[in-house]
């Protein structure tokens, strides 16, 4: 049986006693071999909302589902428009610690000179500096450095964010200049960062891909990840129809497509297992 080339290989044993463990595993595996990443497909109006946002210093919540493109589109502007901007990119946080951590590192990397005058130590020494560092500390320290040189703050996949969250951002987010980006999946989801980011008017939903560029995607993902030589008729239609212009969904779909647990006869997609293993790592 022919499978596209660097497509994982599973061994029988692993699929036996953990079959979505292991093609989970098997997928990530592919992703590194691939190298570049897919093209954003559609979001131009989101995409204009953040680059407005960030270059009017205007905070902004974008929300959408799982697998609607929050983070495509947040890495792609970030990876070409917004390249050079003085922006902290903070990828999901836990904790207030973990997140003041996150913006003091961030700060230090992109080179804000305000808060590096106040760490006083060379980069070798941050690491050990952050982790010695209290939580009361860094607060002050951080507050001190963005007022005094405002940045923007990109809080990727927000999820029920608490009150000392909130009462740590409400001071940044109306210091003139500052900038806050967050995204969620929904109102909910932010947790008390919903008093921050209550407006309307700064909330941008992110809406599904039309038919045209859901079809544009899913023939892009088929080349990436190799699975040209599958029979794509019924695969095609069964996952656009089935994604509803969710490009995560559509993309993930290909993506496990290139596992050989999901392939029977050598050519036919077994769908089913396909589909509910794809809701399952989206959730």
């Amino acid at each position: 049986m022919k499978f596209p080339p660097g497509a994982p290989q599973i061994e029988p044993e692993a699929l036996r006693t953990d079959p979505f463990r292991k093609a989970e595993i098997g997928c990530r595996e592919m992703t590194s071999r691939m190298g570049s990443e897919l093209p954003v497909v559609g979001l131009l109006r989101e995409r204009q909302a953040l680059l407005n946002a960030i270059q009017l210093r205007e905070s902004l919540l974008l929300l959408g589902p799982a697998g609607s493109g929050k983070t495509a589109l947040v890495r792609s502007a970030l990876e070409s428009e917004l390249r050079g901007e003085p922006l902290v990119h903070i990828s999901r946080f836990r904790t207030l610690h973990d997140l003041l951590v996150m913006i003091a590192r961030g700060l230090l990397q992109s080179g804000h000179k305000s808060f590096r005058r106040s760490v006083k130590v060379g980069p070798a020494a941050w690491e050990p500096w952050l982790a010695g560092q209290t939580s009361v500390h860094l607060k002050g320290l951080l507050w001190n450095a963005m007022e005094q040189q405002p940045t923007t703050i990109v809080l990727e996949g927000v999820s029920r964010a608490g009150h000392q969250t909130y009462r740590f951002l409400q001071r940044l987010y109306f210091a003139p200049g500052m900038t806050i980006v967050a995204t969620a999946r929904d109102h909910l989801h932010l947790g008390e960062l919903g008093r921050l980011f209550w407006d309307p008017r700064r909330t941008c939903h992110i809406q599904p891909l039309s038919d045209a560029e859901s079809l544009r995607l899913f023939e892009a993902a088929v080349d990436h990840f190799g699975i040209r030589d599958l029979n794509l008729d019924d695969f095609r239609k069964r996952a656009l129809d089935s994604a509803k212009g969710n490009p995560g969904q559509i993309v993930e779909m290909c993506r496990f497509a290139a596992n050989p647990m999901y392939v029977s006869g050598g050519h036919h997609v077994k769908f089913a297992p396909l589909r509910i293993d794809v809701m399952m790592r989206l959730l």
